[in-house]
């Protein structure tokens, strides 16, 4: 066996993986994802949370972190909500991160679990961690149990008009000379938001999946990370679209919809290309789309239809493991 050098050991002593709150004085490496914060999680589930984090000690920085909700023998990242997953600072190692997998499998088998499961943010939110996490958790003999395909659109100066696809083009001319006019919906408005969306879901056979009022009270504690957007032909509401702002940088497109009778001069492109221009003005660098399935079948036309509109495709995929 090689000796470690004193050099090495040093380094060592500078990191530290721990269960449990972050102590007191230190701070975050990585912008947290609002579904990993502690109040998201709360309105997720009030019980049954455990935390795992390795610390930078001599930077009192948190490199790394992972949140699991216990319950039946099962942890769960998320328990409720489009991901959960891991916060990781661009300081982390490979290394530091495979063990990380490791500390936590312990921590939780101690504790009775005998199945992991973990839905990963979208690929296209970071693709060199999604890569180098997709990896390492094979390493660790997790499998992956489910992939979506969704969609996203990466901000940049020029305008949406120039990044989308011929055919959309001329969609967004009509929606011009039909005179549609776009707004910022104040948070007051969420649930006439919420009920045109549900309505317009149900004019093609589908609905949503979170009721009213479990959004009504994520929106309560949660208001600024909310954003509404609306169409309207004159006065009356044709297209909207109810955003979550998931940390500093991206936009999640949550629940969106447009009224049958409004198909003539297709609104949503004109919403996206108004939702894309406000991200510019907010220094928001990625939209996400959102996935595109129906009772986990792929829903070929909509990906498509987000591709053409400047849409790089973004997978999402959820991890298994049974600890033996």
């Amino acid at each position: 066996m090689v000796a470690k050098k004193k050099d090495d050991k040093v380094k060592d002593d500078y990191f530290e993986m721990i269960e449990g709150s972050v102590p007191k004085g230190y701070k975050a490496d990585f912008d947290e994802s609002l579904f990993n914060s502690e109040t998201h999680r709360k309105l997720q589930s009030d019980k049954g949370w455990h935390s795992f984090h390795l610390l930078r000690k001599d930077k009192k920085k948190v490199l790394g972190s992972i949140h699991f909700c216990v319950s039946n023998a099962e942890a769960v990242s998320p328990k409720r909500a489009p991901f959960g997953s891991f916060e990781l600072s661009s300081l982390i190692t490979t290394s530091q991160l495979y063990e990380l997998i490791g500390f936590f499998e312990k921590k939780l088998k101690k504790k009775g679990v005998n199945r992991v499961q973990i839905k990963s943010y979208p690929a296209y939110y970071n693709i060199n961690s999604h890569n180098i996490l997709t990896v390492l958790l094979s390493n660790h003999q997790y499998n992956i149990i489910n992939a979506e395909l969704g969609a996203c659109i990466r901000i940049g100066d020029g305008n949406f008009e120039d990044r989308i696809d011929g055919w959309e083009k001329r969609k967004l001319k009509q929606s011009i000379k039909a005179d549609l006019r776009f707004k910022v919906i104040p948070i007051k408005g969420i649930e006439d938001t919420y009920r045109f969306i549900s309505w317009c879901r149900k004019e093609r056979g589908h609905q949503l999946s979170m009721s009213y009022e479990d959004l009504e009270k994520t929106v309560k504690l949660l208001k600024g990370h909310f954003v509404l957007f609306g169409v309207y032909q004159v006065e009356q509401l044709v297209a909207a679209s109810i955003s979550i702002r998931v940390n500093h940088k991206v936009l999640y497109n949550f629940y969106s919809a447009h009224s049958k009778s409004a198909n003539a001069y297709s609104p949503v492109v004109f919403l996206i290309g108004e939702m894309y221009a406000w991200c510019q003005t907010h220094h928001v660098t990625l939209l996400d789309l959102g996935t595109s399935a129906w009772d986990g079948v792929p829903n070929f036309s909509l990906i498509d239809f987000k591709l053409r509109l400047g849409g790089v495709p973004a997978m999402k995929l959820t991890f298994e493991k049974e600890l033996l």
